[in-house]
């Protein structure tokens, strides 16, 4: 919007232009997250939950290294730092998929990913997880493994 002309003998600036607002730039979230580092248990401390748990661990990928552990609590994956797991891959969505147990057995749970979810190659919205079952996430292959389970 510009001013009109100043008026005779109005000794006034006229008004000028200012760009409109913009939000800082954001640091890549990758700098933001914290690399995943699992704590050593208490000695003779009890187990976290009674049931199963799992182990999800990242063989291949931009995440390829880590190693998850599921117990009855959900554990949800994806690229926002709100995740339990936070994956920093680009083909991952915010909120991707989620692990869940129900009763005595373990199960994924698409999120209404972009590029999906897939469970030993099979595109899935929910599959019931087997030991050695293999997920992939993105870009990253995940090896599902029952805790204790040989």
């Amino acid at each position: 919007m510009v001013a009109p002309p100043p008026m005779q003998g109005d000794d006034r600036e006229p008004t000028t232009l200012m760009p409109a607002w913009q939000p800082p730039p954001v640091a890549p979230a990758a700098a933001l997250v914290p690399e995943t580092m699992a704590m050593p248990a208490r000695p003779g401390a009890a187990a976290v939950s009674a049931g199963p748990q799992a182990e999800l661990t990242i063989e291949s990928g931009p995440d390829a290294g880590h190693t998850h552990r599921a117990t009855d609590k959900a554990v949800r994956l994806g690229r926002s730092p709100d995740n339990d797991v936070i994956l920093r891959d680009p083909a991952t969505s915010g909120h991707h998929a989620r692990l869940e147990r129900r009763d005595e057995a373990f199960w994924v749970v698409d999120l209404g990913s972009t590029n999906g979810t897939f469970v030993n190659g099979e595109s899935v919205q929910e599959k019931q997880l087997n030991h050695g079952d293999r997920l992939t996430v993105g870009q990253n292959s995940v090896h599902f493994s029952l805790v204790g389970a040989e």
